[in-house]
């Protein structure tokens, strides 16, 4: 197919978005779209190749398969390999053990399906994941291997002027499906080929479909499309549900840029043209390095940032120059396909052999130092748990009367200590991991929340009926029970409300919690702590990582002002069930987050276990916050 300057610009732009935005860059919230961009050059391109070899009698589906195969797996193999390396030398085991499974999962193109277990694309679990960009190649592979077949039996049975008019049905199909599936199950919708065909058909109708265009409405149409794609990438958020309708916005934006195919600006620009040149190595090489940022706390470190992106541009250079160009035609199709076939099912057994030898023989990684995790469990006083039928912490801890009674989620029993930093006495611990304090609600893991409900009815009918007077410190770990836009297993709903939108759902969550706060008011004074705040990673893993790569400490914090947003909506609830039941706010920011900034470490030492529960080193920072409950 003629080499199209439009297009290569349209490349550089995507990954110049998708870059930014993957490194945090202010403005550039909706970069994401970039991904969108490049799977209409795909569908246009791919498209252009099987339609005119059929029109011409010389389509070969094995020699479709080999371009695509020489055009994708020799950098992504490279980069495998090197991830396969660097995790020898660098990951914790468990870490390296993830890493190496992905590392299979791309190569066989699958790793959408992979990631889609874990959750949304936007959560922090998943961006600690070295590879996590490649679910879109996935998504392109098993397009590039579904889509051929489908245009041939099209064209064979149809005639081409069905075929295009079929397409456009199934484009319509998947598009219904990618609107519906966004609301009801997004990460699916994000992941998975049904609900993303339709981007990369469309860019196949713009080749079957083309516009007799002048020069002035070329220049229009190219100008309307590149401000829908800029309004994408500087409008959008995470915060909004992707793909759905939203994602016509650079889809329609990148189609009309196709169809424009002028001489412009943007089109002879040198540095888009050689950015989009490189732009596949670049995708790929980026996104390590921005997880490498991130575990390390420095994701917000401006030098290290711009040098990351710079890095980024280098290392895509290196590899479009040392293996995307140097993948030329070896032979026939069958060949070639045998040959990068062979090349990635060895990098795959490889990988496989290697998880093996380090869980069996972890001392043949020599280079590797565990400095060690931090000890969940507190040092600073005795306790005593009895067993439940709740798979929860039912604990005395310290000696003596009980003076306290600490309730809630694993948040109770992790910032116990800080509790008993100022307690002279005992304290009760009921902490039951992932259970909000609530009555009525429901989740998706129905084990959970048979537990959840247990534990909860019965130590709230224990407070109505025993230990009047004492008084009791509720913990919770609120945004990840109520808010919407964190998609996991502890989200709870409520069977009451038909439709779960944002609003009743809020006045629903509002009016429970309170009603827990209160019942437990009448005979008990109550202290609510607002949500301790959460680290992006896991503390000790990223100050290993700074410690081996660097040679040196550094400490990890985030903006206070990101523990706002996240938990705005929790500590309003927490607000105005304290105002209405007369109970008392503790505020743990004043003790964790001085000078405007969350501490995840102090002076090296790591004030977290993972992400989000405080050891000892973390509740000794909150002393004095608890002394008013023990007057």
């Amino acid at each position: 197919m003629q080499f199209r300057k439009n297009i290569n610009a349209l490349r550089a732009l995507a990954v110049i978005s998708v870059v930014l935005f993957h490194f945090k860059i202010a403005g550039f919230d909706g970069g994401f779209a970039g991904v969108d961009v490049f799977f209409v050059i795909s569908g246009f391109l791919m498209t252009g190749i099987i339609f005119t070899g059929l029109q011409q009698q010389r389509f070969s589906l094995l020699g479709f398969y080999a371009s695509r195969a020489r055009r994708i797996v020799p950098a992504l193999l490279t980069l495998c390999i090197a991830m396969l390396i660097f995790g020898f030398v660098f990951l914790p085991l468990d870490d390296y053990r993830d890493a190496i499974r992905t590392i299979k999962s791309s190569l066989l193109f699958s790793s959408n399906f992979t990631f889609a277990k874990g959750g949304s694309y936007f959560d922090a679990p998943l961006h600690e994941n070295w590879l996590l960009h490649t679910w879109s190649l996935s998504v392109e592979w098993q397009f590039y291997m579904l889509y051929p077949l489908l245009l041939m039996a099209l064209y064979k049975y149809l005639g081409a002027q069905r075929a295009k008019n079929a397409l456009v049905v199934l484009a319509l199909m998947s598009f219904g499906a990618s609107v519906f599936l966004t609301k009801t199950n997004p990460v699916f919708a994000f992941y998975m080929l049904p609900t993303r065909a339709w981007e990369l058909i469309v860019g196949g109708l713009v080749f079957l479909f083309p516009l007799q265009l002048g020069k002035r409405n070329s220049t229009i149409c190219e100008g309307l499309g590149l401000l829908a794609i800029l309004a994408s990438v500087f409008c959008f958020s995470e915060q909004d549900l992707w793909p759905g309708y939203l994602a016509l916005l650079p889809v329609l934006g990148t189609a009309l840029v196709i169809y424009g195919n002028t001489q412009s600006i943007f089109s002879n620009n040198r540095a888009l043209q050689y950015t989009g040149k490189i732009s596949y190595s670049v995708y790929l090489w980026h996104w390590p390095l921005v997880v490498l940022l991130y575990t390390c706390g420095l994701l917000t470190s401006w030098p290290h940032v711009v040098g990351a992106i710079v890095l980024s541009f280098v290392l895509g250079a290196l590899s479009f120059y040392l293996v995307e160009s140097r993948a030329t035609k070896i032979g026939s199709a069958p060949k070639t396909i045998a040959k990068y076939a062979s090349y990635a099912l060895g990098a795959v057994a490889l990988s496989a052999i290697t998880s093996s030898v380090v869980k069996d023989y972890p001392a043949v990684r020599f280079a590797y130092v565990d400095y060690g995790q931090p000890v969940y469990t507190s040092k600073l006083y005795s306790q005593e748990c009895y067993p439940n039928n709740h798979a929860a912490a039912d604990c005395k801890l310290g000696t003596g009367k009980v003076s306290v009674i600490l309730f809630g989620d694993s948040h109770a029993q992790s910032t116990a200590a800080a509790v008993q930093l100022e307690n002279k006495h005992a304290a009760l611990s009921w902490a039951r991991g992932g259970c909000p304090t609530l009555q009525g609600f429901e989740m998706h893991d129905k084990e959970l929340e048979r537990q959840c409900q247990a534990f909860n009815q019965e130590k709230l009918e224990a407070l109505k009926n025993s230990f009047h007077g004492i008084p009791v410190v509720l913990f919770s770990r609120a945004a990840l029970y109520s808010d919407p836009s964190r998609t996991n297993s502890y989200r709870v709903f409520f069977p009451e409300i038909n439709h779960q939108d944002d609003s009743s759902f809020a006045e629903t969550y509002k009016k429970k919690y309170t009603d827990v706060v209160c019942s437990i008011a009448q005979s008990h004074p109550v202290y609510i702590v607002k949500p301790i705040p959460e680290m992006p990673f896991s503390i000790y893993k990223g100050l290993n990582m700074h410690r081996r790569l660097f040679q040196q400490t550094s400490d990890i914090s985030v903006p206070l002002s990101e523990y706002e947003k996240r938990n705005r909506f929790a500590i309003s609830v927490i607000d105005a069930a304290a105002k209405h039941c007369n109970a008392t706010v503790l505020d743990p920011t004043p003790y964790l987050c001085p000078n405007g900034r969350c501490m995840g470490s102090k002076d090296g030492v790591p004030l977290y276990f993972d992400d989000n529960h405080l050891v000892d080193a973390g509740d000794e920072q909150l002393k004095g916050l608890f002394s008013e409950v023990m007057e």
